[in-house]
């Protein structure tokens, strides 16, 4: 059995890097004949982050979840209650059904990723990336993105809540 700390970097470190190049990838080919992407407007980069933010959350929490809850039991040591950081913020998330929680986590994803990117760009005093420039930031937004997400769906997987009533034996 791994330890929790251990489980969770390699799951995240997985994660963000298949999203980073996955994404990378995309971003390249998507780009193709542009030489110069705006921050601002409907086809800028900003809006395509925000995008990008919330389906990267929701596909990626909708794949993951199932596949946590089946695999990690048996790979990780968990400890009698999750960290106190995840029940004040994902506690209310955690008793939903996958669906829910994939939607509620894209949500939250799109409303934190739209202020965070602005304000990157806006420090930069960025109005236009190039082609390399914007495939390059894609893939390390979706990367971290993706890494981090991770960490509160493993934790949904391996803590069912006790708010949820449990199977008994004639259930499961």
């Amino acid at each position: 059995m791994q330890s929790m700390r251990s489980y969770l970097i390699r799951e995240s470190l997985v994660s963000g890097l298949s999203n980073a190049v996955i994404n990378g990838g995309f971003a390249w080919y998507l780009s193709a004949g542009r030489d110069r992407l705006p921050i601002l407007g409907g086809s800028g980069v900003l809006a395509d982050f925000i995008a990008t933010a919330v389906i990267l959350v929701f596909v990626l929490s909708l794949i993951v979840l199932p596949l946590q809850q089946k695999h990690a039991m048996k790979k990780v040591a968990v400890g009698a209650e999750p960290p106190r950081l995840f029940l004040k913020l994902f506690s209310h998330i955690a008793i939903r059904r996958n669906a829910l929680k994939a939607l509620m986590l894209a949500i939250y994803a799109g409303l934190l990723a739209l202020p965070l990117v602005y304000l990157v760009f806006l420090g930069l005093d960025v109005d236009g990336l190039s082609r390399v420039h914007y495939v390059l930031s894609k893939s390390l937004f979706t990367g971290l993105l993706a890494g981090l997400v991770v960490i509160p769906i493993v934790y949904m997987a391996l803590y069912p809540l006790r708010s949820q009533p449990a199977l008994s034996a004639k259930e499961s």
